[in-house]
């Protein structure tokens, strides 16, 4: 009587290293994990072994390399990591909250980012020709949209609402709801942007184009100057209509606000 072979077994895959850190950053979204945090949670502190200690150190922070090369986390201040968060499953802006019960410090690059603090977002673009960013604020409590006269360049400021001290000249007061007197700092170094919030109640939300999401905005942004009369380019109206078109007629979905800042940001660059 013939016997059948039996069928080879299963291989079970064994999460890596990398797989293990991804998890626990996922878990907490909005925290931000140093090297250490993780060889805690891990179980790989050895205090007693320093060969064995620096070996999971340089381990973990491989893996850790590995992940912000891919894409799937961010090095939000030296040494500290969390995972990225998106709005859409395009991928094209990337969401942060910061302070409150979380992380304080974020870090970036964008020539187009938005600042959600109290009831105010704020909008940052670029000007790289001037080497300065300039600021539209939208204050949701009363369909109020307006710019900031002040253009900030390379250095450090601190948000707040309370009125600006003698001689405090990197200070910008922003008055609104729930907005601290002293609320965040913003160091900014061409493009690249530092935050770090104060340990407010409500914290700070960052919103931002990743690089594929600029591409693409900067796509449809083009297609809509190209289309529109110079007259029409900065009306709120046609750029809304033109969004809404994109969504009903391309099934291409892009947030109002952001594709006109990114328009704002092509007016200003050519």
């Amino acid at each position: 009587m013939e016997t059948t072979a039996n069928p080879p077994a299963p291989i079970i895959a064994v999460p890596s290293l990398e797989d293990h850190i991804s998890r626990l950053l996922e878990r907490e979204p909005h925290r931000a994990f140093s090297v250490e945090d993780l060889l805690t949670l891990l179980k790989l502190q050895s205090p007693k072994d320093p060969q064995k200690q620096a070996q999971a150190v340089e381990q973990v922070t491989s893996n850790l390399r590995r992940l912000v090369e891919d894409g799937q986390i961010t090095e939000v201040a030296p040494g500290l990591f969390k995972c990225r968060l998106f709005f859409e499953l395009e991928k094209s802006i990337e969401h942060a909250y910061i302070g409150g019960m979380g992380n304080n410090r974020y870090r970036f690059r964008s020539p187009v980012f938005r600042l959600n603090i109290g009831v105010l977002s704020i909008y940052f673009i670029h000007d790289a020709k001037k080497g300065e960013w300039f600021q539209t604020v939208r204050d949701t409590t009363i369909g109020r949209d307006y710019g900031l006269v002040r253009r900030l360049r390379d250095g450090t400021y601190l948000f707040g609402s309370r009125p600006p001290a003698a001689g405090e000249e990197n200070y910008v007061q922003i008055a609104g709801r729930y907005i601290e007197k002293k609320h965040l700092t913003i160091t900014i170094s061409g493009d690249e942007i530092g935050i770090e919030d104060h340990n407010t109640p409500n914290g700070t939300r960052i919103d931002l184009l990743t690089k594929d999401g600029l591409a693409r905005y900067q796509q449809a942004a083009r297609a809509f100057l190209k289309a529109a009369e110079p007259e029409d380019r900065k009306d709120p109206v046609k750029r809304g209509r033109y969004v809404l078109e994109q969504l009903l007629h391309q099934h291409q979905n892009y947030e109002t606000t952001f594709f006109g800042a990114v328009l704002d940001w092509l007016l200003i660059t050519g």
